[in-house]
Order: structure tokens, then C-alpha cells, then sequence
């Protein structure tokens, strides 16, 4: 039985009541008035916050094709491989904490020419990487890539010009980092974790239409 039958049967007993029963009627019609209008301006709002919540949802997504998707990932993936190993690289040839060194002079500067040369080339490849789909990234995202580039040319700068024959001092201290050399590294490292998470971020927001 439905509230309308009920509100039938209940206004049919009241009508054999007279004029009493009139006034009964009204009230219960004006009551079941107010009632209908709440519950609907009640659904309402909620439908309301229902509409509002999935709006919030779909503008966090970006709908693309899936070929722009699929090009969009080989991008940033082949920009994740280059500079994890420029980093990697560079972490290597100035350190932030404790590293293995050859003993014998002549042995450790073999190993530290061939250090700064595999980092050389791990950071011109990330460069060659960045730049060559700098058209096909947003800015911010290029700009975060140039930034944690220019550390990685900082680390190999200072550690070139130690050998400059413009640089004075004793040959141990010619062949000395500074300290922020050395924390530079960690903020390369910093650097680069945030990095991934912004762009890892943006990739998972991503829906292919």
C-alpha cells in the first residue's frame, strides 16, 4: 500500500465526520504538503552535493586519445630513464656520503677521470632527451627537468675545475670538494624524487577516451 492510498482511506473515515471532517482534511493536505516539499527539497540538495562530488572527481582527470596517451608515455619514460642515470651518474663522480676509492694515486685519478666521463655523457644524453621534446611537455614540467639539469652541470663544472691551471693551491687542496658541493648532490637526488612524484601524479590522472 502506498502513501497516497493511505492518505485516501484516511481522508474517506474523516470525510463521515462533516464539517469537522472538512477542516480535518485540510489540515492533513496542507501537512502532507509540507512533507512532500521537504522530502523533495531534501533529495534535492543531496543530489545536489551528489553532482557537485563528481564534478570535483572528472576535473581532476584529463581525457585524451589513446594515441596522444601512448606518446605522452613513451615521453616521460625516456626522460625518467635518462636522467635517473644522469643522477645516478653524478652521485657517483661527487658523492654525498661515504664512497670506495682507490688507494694508489695514479689508480684513483683513472677512476675518477673515468667517473666524470660516463657522468659527462649521462647528462648530455638527459640534455640531448629534455630538449628534443621540449614542444611536447608543459612548461613547469620542463622547467623542473632544466632545473635538476643545471645542478648535474654545476657538479661537473666544479669537479673540472679543480685541474684548471687558474686554480691555486696545494694539490690537495686542488683536489678538495667543498662541503656544499657534496650536499648538492643530495639536493639533485631531492630534486628529482619530487620530480617523479609530480609527473607520476600527472600520468595517473590521465584517462584514455
Amino acid at each position: 500500500m502506498t502513501w497516497t492510498d493511505i492518505c485516501s482511506i484516511v481522508l474517506w473515515v474523516i470525510g463521515g465526520l462533516g464539517g469537522i471532517g472538512a477542516v480535518f482534511t485540510a489540515v492533513i493536505k496542507f501537512s502532507s504538503n509540507i512533507i512532500a516539499e521537504r522530502l523533495a527539497k531534501k533529495y534535492e540538495i543531496k543530489l545536489q552535493k551528489e553532482m557537485e562530488k563528481y564534478k570535483i572527481e572528472l576535473s581532476k582527470k584529463d581525457y585524451v586519445s589513446k594515441t596522444r596517451f601512448d606518446a605522452e608515455f613513451k615521453i616521460y619514460r625516456d626522460l625518467s630513464k635518462t636522467f635517473c642515470t644522469a643522477v645516478k651518474d653524478i652521485s657517483v663522480l661527487i658523492p654525498s656520503g661515504f664512497t670506495w676509492k682507490p688507494a694508489e694515486e695514479d689508480a684513483q685519478k683513472k677512476y675518477e677521470d673515468d667517473c666524470y666521463q660516463t657522468a659527462h655523457s649521462s647528462v648530455v644524453a638527459a640534455q640531448n632527451s629534455l630538449y628534443s621534446c621540449v614542444a611536447f611537455i608543459p612548461e613547469d614540467f620542463f622547467k623542473g627537468y632544466e632545473d635538476i639539469l643545471k645542478l648535474c652541470k654545476q657538479q661537473l663544472n666544479v669537479f673540472t675545475f679543480r685541474y684548471n691551471v687558474l686554480t691555486f693551491g696545494t694539490g690537495k687542496e686542488k683536489n678538495s670538494l667543498s662541503s656544499e658541493d657534496y650536499k648538492r648532490t643530495d639536493e639533485i637526488n631531492d630534486m628529482w624524487m619530487k620530480h617523479n612524484a609530480v609527473i607520476r601524479e600527472y600520468l595517473s590522472n590521465l584517462d584514455v577516451l
